[in-house]
Order: structure tokens, then C-alpha cells, then sequence
């Protein structure tokens, strides 16, 4: 009797253990064509199905969009706890980015949290890696931009005229654009699309690329300064929402 007693309770701890290990290792699929999807906390790819759907959809177009050759093959990887989401963002960045829902890691992987709108999400980092293969020092340099290029590809638009603050005139500056996650307000991710909006509008996409490439310098690709650059992008918000 305690044989058998012993033998299931040794049967549990081996499926606790094997459970654990899962969640913190994480299951690996590989999906599709150009996305290969690592899933925790119990996700299963008919979970995901709406991620991978919005992923392969939209892949040629931002590819295309952003005039990528030869795109590597993109790891996703995609948590449904939240704290073991921070848990893992702060051993790989080693900051915990309170809110966020995802970030890229390396030149091929991204990681978002699975929760409403995980798609759009999914979409946004995969974004930033297709921008890293323009130019692999593109992240948050300048932070503008990299969220701009982002918020546009992944179709992430907010109209002007639902934002108290620029409806008042009260636009942001640049520098406000850039400063860290952590210590923002986060204007950036509602007033991103427009901004790269204004750009490919007034000066083509090929004008994008070349900023990418020269981390946003507006004087040299523009012949702009900053103040000149956030003026013109003033205007064409008050002509096309604000009026």
C-alpha cells in the first residue's frame, strides 16, 4: 500500500515539474512560412491563430513598405501571464517596463504578451525588426521615429481630433517624443502614425527609408531643422484633421 502510495505521489511531482518547465521553457511551433511561434503559460496555436493570421497577411507589405531584400526568418514568442512576461523582459533587458506589451530582442525575435489587441501588437514589433534590417541602430535612436515607422506599418491610427492635447495646440515637441518609456506620457504611440504620415505625404517613402538609415536626421535628409520639421508636421495636422 505505501508502494503504490509513494509511486503516485513520485507520478506527481515528475507532472508538476514537467508542467513547470513548460510554462518557464515555453513550447515551440513552427506556424508558417516566415514565423516560427515559442507559446507560454498554456497557449496553444488556436490561441494565436488570429496573431499568426494578421502576421503573415501584412508580412509582404511591410517588407515591401520599408524596402527589405532579405528578411531573416522571426521568432515570436508570446506570454498570456503578464508577470512572467515582466519576469522575462527584465532578465532580457534588464528593465521592467511597467504597460508594455512587447519588445523586440535581437535582430529576429520579438515578444509581446497575449492580450486585446495582441495582433496589432505582434504586428508593431514586427515592424521595428523589418526597420533593424534598414538599420540595426534604429531602436528608440531617435524614439520618434522607431515608434513612427511602427505605428504607420502596423496601421495603428489615431485621429488628432480625439486628443484633448492637440486639439488645444498643445503639439509635442521632438524631444518629448524621445524621452524613455518609463518616464513618458506615452504621446508618442497616439501621435506616431501622423508623424510618419506627414513624412511619406510630403516626401515620399523612399525619404523614410533614408531617415531610418540616418536615425531621423531631419537637416540632413530635409534640409529641416528639428523646430522647422515639428512646424511643417504642426501644419499638416491642423490642414488634414484639425480644420
Amino acid at each position: 500500500m505505501k508502494k503504490n502510495i509513494y509511486t503516485r505521489i513520485i507520478v506527481i511531482l515528475l507532472i508538476a515539474i514537467l508542467i513547470f518547465e513548460c510554462s518557464k521553457n515555453g513550447t515551440e511551433f513552427e506556424e508558417n512560412t516566415h514565423f516560427d511561434f515559442v507559446l507560454y503559460d498554456g497557449l496553444t496555436l488556436n490561441d494565436i491563430s488570429d496573431i499568426s493570421e494578421e502576421l503573415e497577411s501584412n508580412y509582404q507589405r511591410i517588407v515591401n513598405d520599408l524596402q527589405v531584400q532579405d528578411m531573416p526568418h522571426v521568432t515570436a514568442r508570446i506570454w498570456a501571464n503578464y508577470d512572467n512576461f515582466l519576469t522575462a523582459m527584465e532578465a532580457d533587458l534588464g528593465v521592467r517596463y511597467n504597460g508594455a506589451t512587447g519588445y523586440v530582442f535581437g535582430m529576429e525575435e520579438f515578444r509581446i504578451y497575449y492580450i486585446n489587441p495582441a495582433p496589432l501588437t505582434a504586428l508593431h514589433e514586427f515592424a521595428h525588426l523589418v526597420s533593424m534590417q534598414v538599420n540595426e541602430s534604429i531602436p528608440n535612436n531617435p524614439r520618434w521615429l522607431w515608434e513612427a515607422v511602427a505605428l504607420y506599418e502596423s496601421r495603428d491610427f489615431i485621429n488628432p481630433i480625439t486628443l484633448p492635447y492637440m486639439v488645444s495646440g498643445n503639439y509635442p515637441t521632438m524631444e518629448e517624443l524621445n524621452i524613455d518609456y518609463n518616464s513618458s506620457n506615452h504621446s508618442v504611440y497616439s501621435v506616431g502614425y501622423i508623424i510618419l504620415e506627414y513624412i511619406r505625404q510630403i516626401w515620399g517613402m523612399d525619404v523614410v527609408i533614408r531617415l531610418i538609415e540616418t536615425n531621423g536626421n531631419t537637416e540632413y535628409i530635409l534640409g529641416l531643422t528639428v523646430q522647422e520639421f515639428e512646424s511643417g508636421w504642426y501644419q499638416f495636422i491642423e490642414e488634414k484633421y484639425l480644420n
